[in-house]
């Protein structure tokens, strides 16, 4: 009976060393996956600050070169702005690619909409397209709403709770902001 105590023990030992190395195991490989979670959700937020941040840049712009235009303001200011909206547009192009490469299906949709919503704002500011104070704050409630959209569907993907305070409405006209 020695012999089938010393086996029973031995066994017990394996048993006990197995469940001790797959727990670690799964404990380990579910660190990794939190972590790399974790990095990723950094860099996707990275790149979403920095794409907001580019979108909102050539927006000013333009609202910098429609303000001109209608308050009759130096026209010799105008190229500077341009140089810089078309600056400020190739940092929105770049960090866009980060979205495309980094968010899931919706962020890079509503990533998709607010782009074309800006080149609505951008094309005019140009000297492509004429239209009126009316249209522009028209498209600027259409590209308001686009950005509240992305930060929805940025806050989903980065998995934060709760709904996002919104504010689509209409710029207020420069007689009413005076």
């Amino acid at each position: 009976m020695a012999l089938a105590e010393q086996l029973v023990t031995v066994g017990a030992v394996l048993a006990g060393a197995a469940g001790s190395y797959f727990t670690t195991r799964l404990t380990e490989r579910d660190r990794f996956a939190r972590d790399l979670r974790v990095r990723w959700d950094a860099h996707r937020l990275d790149s979403y600050v920095a794409y907001v941040a580019a979108v909102k840049h050539v927006n000013r712009c333009t609202q910098q070169i429609f303000g001109l235009q209608w308050d009759g303001g130096d026209p010799a200011a105008r190229e500077p702005l341009l140089a810089e909206m078309k600056a400020a547009e190739g940092d929105r192009s770049h960090a866009f690619e980060q979205v495309i490469l980094l968010g899931d299906a919706g962020t890079v949709q509503a990533a998709h909409d607010l782009n074309e919503r800006l080149w609505q704002l951008e094309r005019p500011a140009r000297g492509v397209e004429e239209i009126t104070e009316d249209v522009w704050r028209e498209r600027a409630n259409a590209w308001l709403v686009a950005l509240n959209n992305f930060h929805s569907n940025a806050r989903r993907n980065l998995g934060i709770s709760g709904e996002p305070a919104r504010r689509d409405v209409v710029p207020p006209t420069r007689a009413s902001a005076d």
